[in-house]
């Protein structure tokens, strides 16, 4: 490891030597370092002269309106690009720490395995793997080596881990008896290794099948949605198969009848199997989990479209980002009903079939009423031509205590939208400042604004201006077509933390969710059968996981049956299931983390306490609670008589 120690040393060194400099420029003043900057994309400093053509295209967008540098990091990134070693991945010697952290893994799954009497096939399983790789890379079949490697390292640390576990679960308690017999069992039925198998083996392979052609930010997202969703599926899946079929079979075959004749009683019984359930998804997560997270940082290595695709990656990708949007005024209730009413005074047929009873008025007006607080909340998201808009976005305090600039991301839609055309707009601020941009329609577009605009109250005012300035006529034209945007698709964003740290709360919340689940699908086998648990619990899960899109669906749904008729009793009915469905199921839903961690939005720490707090330990506790009251009424074995 020392090569990779003595080039991250290097390039930190470098690093610091140039933000050091730079953080001394100034463009207001005309000071020597922002010139050079500015003009040839250079910087002295006392290990060398780094520059760069990139930066020097960028020109003043480098500088804020003060004339210092927005952001160092990136100018030293840019720098130290052509400097990366080419034998190395680039989280290998990006930081002094990563070496120390690959070194640290190694070292402790070498001493781990020693310690298990684990030791000769992990070394047997070293050597194979080594014995496929060195050829590959030798003859050019990289992708060979990095599928070798990635499965090899993940079936070797889940190896590693389950027997830790199983280590770990040897105490006395009963309960943790039961707990490492589930296990045991689990790396013996063929349904939970059929699941670890594809998580195991669909990780490494992921890289490969994705376009290297696209730009690099595009093919990090990829990665990471598939595979997070892969590892999330498979593990929900594996926990409820294996929770309702361990306890339902126990009961089934009377395995259980040796258990509750030793000292185990009914709710040690239960617990048991949660811990061992609970135990499994934390070796299975923290294998993927760091699995993921290495191929990331490999994918970075990849080529990207250009300097600002890679440092996109680094502020729109791996990163932590917090949102405002713009509040959107909607209709009041009494101008509501007052639209409500005009459109149905005014609307002959729909009276007509009021009044015969086709329809039923509360339906009517609930329709109407959603048609209009929509397209009144979409006028306020529309600029005519020549016309403009002012929108506040709020709680930006944070943002302008962490100084900086922020992202304003805006993604319009105008004339056909056609993505060969181009269309002005101009964002005019609080200061008297705007800028005008060109933006192509149904595409998302980034403005860096600083965050000293920010008042002091957290607010940032911003108009939208449908116009085109004249250079020559030095002079506003209005623009020649009306633009919109969708609710969420005019945003400011802005960085609130590091993409480890983000991470990690979105595991924990998913591994979170998991357990709840353990504990449903080991409840529901105490008193339902094989099939029927399972009906129950996937029913839960998926209900939970769709809750987002049925509260979406509730809110446009309207019944086109004739009042009174069995389809609407029925209609009727089923909506009142799905309101109560959505309503108990809602936190499960509002708690996923994965689309934030591909889009490089922060999993907060409220988000990761209302899992833990109500789905953790709320939903968990009073399933147990129900799934203990059952298990003790149930009869386990009734004695006959006879024998």
């Amino acid at each position: 490891m020392t090569p990779f120690f003595v080039a991250s040393a290097r390039l930190q060194s470098q690093r610091d030597a140039i933000e050091l400099v730079i953080q001394q420029a100034n463009l207001s003043d005309r000071e020597p370092i922002s010139v050079a900057l500015l003009e040839r994309g250079e910087v002295t400093t006392s290990m060398g002269k780094f520059q760069s053509s990139r930066l020097r295209s960028m020109g003043n967008d480098l500088f804020d309106r003060q004339g210092k540098v927005v952001d160092a990091a990136l100018i030293s990134d840019v720098l130290l690009a052509p400097s990366f070693p080419s034998w190395s991945p680039v989280f290998m010697v990006e930081r002094p720490t990563s070496p120390l952290a690959v070194t640290a893994i190694l070292l402790g799954a070498t001493f781990l395995a020693l310690w298990l009497n684990f030791f000769i096939p992990y070394l047997c399983i070293m050597i194979t793997c080594a014995a496929i790789v060195l050829p590959s890379v030798s003859q050019g079949y990289f992708s060979v080596a990095f599928v070798t490697t990635g499965i090899t390292a993940l079936l070797l640390a889940f190896g590693l881990l389950i027997q830790l576990l199983i280590v770990l679960l040897g105490a006395r308690a009963g309960w943790c008896a039961v707990a490492q017999t589930l296990v045991r069992e689990s790396i013996r039925l063929r349904i939970s290794v059929s699941f670890i198998a594809v998580v195991l083996i669909a990780l490494p392979l992921l890289p490969v099948f994705i376009d290297g052609s696209s730009p690099l930010r595009y093919q990090i997202q990829t990665f990471m949605s598939r595979s997070l969703d892969i590892a999330y599926v498979c593990a929900a899946c594996m926990t409820l198969t294996l929770g309702c079929a361990t306890v339902a079979f126990e009961i089934r075959d009377k395995q259980i009848w040796q258990l509750m004749t030793k000292p185990l009683d009914r709710f040690q019984y239960l617990v048991g199997k949660w811990v061992g359930l609970v135990g499994l998804n934390t070796v299975l997560f923290l294998v993927c989990g760091l699995g993921i997270f290495i191929f990331v940082q490999w994918m970075r290595t990849r080529p990207a479209v250009d300097d600002f695709d890679r440092i996109a990656i680094r502020d729109e990708v791996l990163v932590a980002r917090d949102v405002s949007r713009p509040e959107y005024q909607p209709l009041s209730r009494d101008k509501l009903e007052e639209a409500v009413d005009s459109v149905i005074a005014s609307d002959a047929i729909l009276k007509a079939d009021l009044d015969s009873g086709r329809r039923r008025f509360e339906d009517v007006r609930r329709e109407i009423a959603v048609q209009r607080q929509v397209e009144f909340q979409s006028a306020q998201r529309r600029v005519d031509a020549g016309e403009s808009k002012t929108f506040v976005f709020s709680n930006l305090l944070a943002a302008k205590k962490l100084g900086g600039t922020m992202s304003l991301r805006y993604f319009f839609h105008a004339g056909g939208s056609d993505s060969h055309s181009s269309f002005p707009v101009i964002f005019k601020f609080a200061d008297g400042s705007w800028v005008d941009r060109m933006f192509i329609p149904a595409q998302a577009h980034i403005l860096m604004v600083p965050t000293s605009l920010i008042d002091a109250d957290g607010n940032l005012k911003v108009e939208v201006m449908n116009l085109k300035y004249d250079v020559k006529g030095k002079n506003f034209i209005p623009g020649p077509f009306t633009f919109n945007w969708d609710q969420d698709n005019l945003e400011i964003l802005y960085r609130v933390g590091g993409f480890e740290g983000n991470y990690l709360r979105g595991m924990i919340v998913n591994l979170v969710k998991l357990s709840f689940l353990a504990m449903l699908a080991v409840c529901s086998a105490t008193t339902l059968s094989f099939s029927v648990a399972c009906l129950l619990s996937f029913s839960i899960f998926l209900g939970g996981s769709l809750a987002p899109f049925l509260q979406q669906s509730l809110m446009y749904w309207t019944s086109g049956a004739d009042a009174g008729s069995i389809e609407s009793i029925i209609q009727v009915v089923v909506r009142a299931i799905a309101v109560v469905v959505e309503f108990a199921l809602r936190p499960f839903g509002q708690t996923s983390a994965n689309d934030l961690l591909v889009r490089g939005r922060n999993v907060s720490w409220d988000r990761l306490t209302l899992a833990v707090f109500v789905i953790g330990i709320a939903w968990t506790g009073t399933t147990l609670l129900i799934g203990w009251l059952a298990f003790r009424r149930k009869e386990l074995a009734v004695y006959s008589g006879q024998g």
